[in-house]
């Protein structure tokens, strides 16, 4: 039974929430409706972001870029209506550059359902032309010290061939030489980095050490770099119908201990890492998504990171998403924190319970962690399940949409022994729980009848109910609290303890 032992007043270390800084959304487009946009007001409200990255700014939907008789014409609105929303509820982007306006595009090569296009820009200087009219005109428009505090990433993933770039690294290093440079020419102080690489699996994170060393030998800037580490062994199965392998429960923290390293040795250690992309698979139907598993796994990751990276985007904040169309169903294997109906999946909750911890660390182990923010000290517990030996390997046969628990292993509750000294006077202890009957709001539905067309009054009822379990008490201790707590598979329990005399 671990033991989680501290005196209240003990001193701490200053951590830095980087699992704040940045939240992901799938494309630029998604965020001109008003369901996306009440979704992330609530995200914003409880947990509280600083940055959001998207694909497709330079997506037709978007409308900013076309040609008329040969000659570029710029269009705003779209962009400036979104910007302003964004910013409206203290969110600022981190602004992928993509995708390739149709007009300037070398080629027909799309990626999605909603046809990004994927080549590269027939003529550079028309790109040069559209970085420098989109960040003036942000300029323009918000001014240059809000802008100076914005991040310009330059394209996604171009390092899947044909995934995400139809040509080679190559070009794609000419892409961001051409960009960086036309950037800077803007101002020196505004931000720019790359290559948003997607992970190969544990091995290292792909481009970014030929990357840097690209920029050095160029005299290039690089003021973040940005990379994918997704957990998975063969992470190119985007519906989870054929071989997706998961790999230990400790690959986050070795992946980014990798770029670290890379980011050090390079002629840029300086350098922010920004890891853009991350969840628990790459895939838009992995049906494990759902499941109160990706509360401790949000958990344990971001926690075991600390002091590593500068920001950990979870992909993405909402079920409203297209890249393969919609999802069928109310619980279809999303990326999103919030499914479309805006259910609060499990995953929110693992942000909602890190949103909460103080801003000292007073004790971190394997499974607990201790903070302060001035009178009040958090207790934050987890039962982190990996997956069996078969299913991380690519069996998914016991994986199906109504059962989705028989592929963890050591599924057991796990009892840890709390010792807090120094508790004179009386304090006022609140217990917040999360597992499969509080707060899984896929849980909850299947106990429902697992409906998959709700009514209104339904999806009321629901979100009503999809909320961890709370209990609260008043205690006058005698110096020292002695306590055993007992957290379920897969579950996580915050313990608030403040003083009120």
């Amino acid at each position: 039974m671990p033991t989680v032992q501290f005196h209240i007043d003990q001193p701490g270390r200053p951590i830095e929430p980087y699992w704040k800084k940045c939240i992901a959304a799938g494309r630029a487009g998604e965020g001109l409706r008003e369901g996306w946009r009440n979704q992330l007001r609530e995200v914003q409200r409880q947990i509280g972001f600083e940055y959001i990255r998207f694909h497709g700014i330079f997506h037709e939907d978007m409308m900013i870029y076309r040609e008329e008789n040969g000659a570029p014409v710029y269009n705003w609105q779209y962009l400036d209506e979104l910007f302003d929303f964004l910013l409206s509820i203290n969110l600022r982007p981190l602004l992928e550059l993509s995708f390739m306006p149709y007009d300037m595009a070398s080629g027909e090569a799309y990626v999605f359902w909603w046809k990004g296009n994927i080549t590269p820009p027939k003529d550079e200087q028309r790109w040069a032309d559209l970085i420098e009219a989109t960040v003036r005109h942000c300029i323009e428009r918000y001014g240059i010290d809000e802008v100076l505090r914005w991040y310009f990433e330059v394209w996604n993933e171009p390092n899947l061939h044909n995934g995400f770039w139809s040509s080679d690294q190559a070009a794609y290093f000419r892409l961001y030489a051409t960009t960086a440079r036309v950037i800077k020419s803007v101002h020196p102080g505004l931000r720019v980095g790359g290559p948003a690489s997607s992970d190969s699996g544990g091995v290292r994170a792909p481009w970014v050490d030929e990357f840097l060393a690209y920029c050095a030998a160029e005299g290039l800037p690089v003021d973040f770099v940005s990379t994918h580490p997704y957990p998975n062994s063969w992470p190119l199965d985007g519906f989870g119908e054929t071989l997706m392998g998961y790999r230990g429960p400790d690959s986050t923290t070795v992946d980014m201990q990798k770029v670290r390293e890379s980011v050090n040795r390079s002629a840029f250690p300086e350098a922010e890492i920004h890891l853009t992309e991350w969840n628990s698979s790459p895939s838009p139907r992995d049906l494990v998504h759902d499941t109160a598993f990706m509360a401790p796994f949000v958990v344990q990751n971001n926690l075991m990171g600390l002091g590593l990276v500068d920001s950990l985007a979870f992909w993405t904040f909402t079920d409203v998403f297209e890249e393969g169309r919609a999802g069928d169903g109310l619980f279809h294997g999303g990326f999103g924190l919030l499914n479309y109906q805006g259910l609060k999946k499990p995953s929110y909750y693992g942000y909602w319970f890190l949103a909460r911890l103080g801003s000292e660390l007073l004790a971190l182990g394997a499974d607990y962690a201790v903070t302060r923010k001035g009178a009040s000290t958090q207790v934050l517990l987890w039962n982190y399940c990996h997956y069996t030996e078969a299913f991380a390997q690519g069996d998914r046969s016991a994986l199906t949409r109504q059962n989705r628990y028989d592929i963890f292993e050591n599924q057991q509750p796990r009892r840890f022994q709390l010792a807090i000294g120094g508790l004179d006077g009386r304090w006022k202890v609140s217990t917040h729980t999360f597992d499969r009957l509080h707060g899984s709001a896929f849980d909850l539905w299947q106990r429902f009848g697992a409906p998959e067309n709700p009514t209104a009054e339904e999806l009321e009822w629901l979100r009503m109910q999809d909320v961890p379990g709370l209990q609260v008490e008043l205690i006058d201790a005698p110096g020292a609290l002695q306590r055993e707590v007992t957290l379920q598979p897969h579950g996580v329990t915050l313990i608030e303890i403040q003083k009120l005399y």
